[in-house]
């Protein structure tokens, strides 16, 4: 009997402790990815990013058809044309594979550096706002299986992020 009473007023205490810490613990949740998306520099980002590339695909389409023009030269030459003419369209073939894997590569690293500062840029405001608004916690929404739409904040959060744009 004794250890039944001692057994309860733990459990008492424990659901009493655990009440009072939750009314103090302020928690929000951030959906990283929307703010992400919609975040206006990752949206500059994107068009720059998508001009870059659209000048790269039209030089290699230029080499392409450099490659093409001379492909179709080949079946009007004579041998010792041709060997000469083959050796050339391995060369502009070998060039035009560098030159599509460079640029490739290239927007690529680009890509991943401006992502990387996107994601830091998310981080630094979302760490500023918990602070200055006493949050304890502060979850991405994408690891959280349910939550309470009170507790999202991914709206104050992009819009701080466009206004804070750098």
């Amino acid at each position: 009997m004794r250890k039944l009473s001692v057994l309860f007023v733990l459990a008492v205490v424990f659901a009493v402790s655990q009440t009072v810490f939750a009314k103090e613990m302020k928690v929000g949740v951030v959906d990283v990815f929307e703010v992400f998306n919609e975040y206006e520099k990752t949206k500059d980002y994107d068009k720059s990013l998508d001009e870059k590339r659209v000048k790269k695909e039209s030089v290699l389409s230029e080499k392409k058809a450099e490659i093409e023009k001379l492909q179709s030269k080949m079946s009007v030459l004579n041998e010792e044309e041709k060997q000469k003419q083959s050796e050339q369209l391995m060369s502009a073939v070998r060039d035009y594979k560098n030159l599509e894997r460079e640029a490739f590569i290239d927007l690529k690293k680009e890509r991943d550096e401006k992502m990387k500062e996107i994601v830091e840029d998310i981080n630094d405001l979302v760490k500023d706002y918990a602070k200055k608004n006493e949050f304890s916690l502060i979850i991405n929404e994408n690891a959280v299986l349910y939550n309470d739409a009170s507790y999202d904040i991914t709206a104050e959060i992009l819009k701080l992020m466009n206004k804070t744009k750098k």
